[in-house]
């Protein structure tokens, strides 16, 4: 049976997992606290993992039941729920701090990013706490969101998006500003800064610079992580309670290739 240890990795939050082998079965009792980790560390990393698309996916399943990914262009044929993230073929870098596919019904409990290719400097990838985030709002702004409802569509000037995936995902989903986590029962400040297209009694043309707005006042250095990655790291993010962004500065003449798996969510709730 596999023993792996739990280490915290010295910031506010995020924990790094050494010892496990996602190739192999995991006893029910280390999935229980693997599970918990992820709950009270909101990020966890898998340090030194060599897997193929489909063990990826199997062990990943350990934490819940892997979606399929909207931009079917970048599944991997011979494992669907196996996406790439890409600097190439009109992939943009996701600078924003975002929370992932907030246009669907049940957005995704989860994303796990598994490093195949690095540049040889840069290419971060950067985390942040929205329990924190939310109580890093002033009162005014606590107040005001309180009751909003995003209305979040897929990004109408993106190149990597099919026409299917217009026609299955872009129907103005709507989802509450501050969500309940439904494991922990914490609030946390929950939206996608490019998808959320509108938001409820709000003006359209005023609704990116408040959610920046938001944005400014949520994430500060305490509440946020910077993962280095390293070749074989498997990076596993909360979505109902962090966002994260890339970091793109770094050589795009160089490739950087994350193998990406999202797992299916609730639908949010306030």
């Amino acid at each position: 049976m596999q023993h792996p240890s739990i280490n915290t990795l010295g910031g506010a939050f995020g924990a790094e997992v050494v010892g496990l082998d996602l190739r192999q079965p995991i006893d029910p009792e280390i999935v229980g606290t693997l599970n918990q980790a992820l709950l009270d560390n909101i990020v966890l990393v898998i340090r030194d993992q060599d897997l193929t698309a489909q063990e990826f996916r199997d062990g990943m399943a350990n934490f819940g039941d892997p979606m399929l990914q909207h931009r079917a262009a970048f599944r991997l044929p011979e494992c669907p729920d196996v996406s790439r993230i890409i600097n190439r073929e009109k992939m943009r870098p996701a600078a924003n701090w975002h929370t992932d596919h907030t246009n669907h019904e049940r957005p995704p409990k989860a994303t796990i990013l598994y490093a195949r290719k690095l540049p040889a400097e840069g290419g971060d990838t950067c985390f942040s706490d929205m329990y924190a985030g939310l109580d890093n709002l002033s009162n005014e702004s606590r107040a005001e969101i309180e009751d909003m409802i995003t209305l979040n569509n897929m990004e109408p000037d993106s190149p990597t998006y099919a026409a299917g995936d217009r026609n299955e995902f872009d129907q103005g989903v709507r989802h509450p500003m501050v969500r309940t986590h439904p494991e922990t029962g914490k609030k946390a400040l929950y939206f996608h800064v490019t998808k959320a297209l509108g938001i409820e009694g709000m003006e359209t043309n005023a609704v990116r610079p408040f959610l920046d707005g938001l944005l400014d006042q949520a994430i500060k250095p305490e509440n946020t992580l910077r993962h280095h990655w390293r070749l074989g790291d498997v990076v596993i993010s909360d979505n109902r309670c962090a966002m994260h962004r890339a970091d793109p500065n770094y050589d795009q003449a160089e490739e950087r290739l994350l193998w990406r798996i999202i797992l299916q969510g609730d639908r949010p709730v306030k």
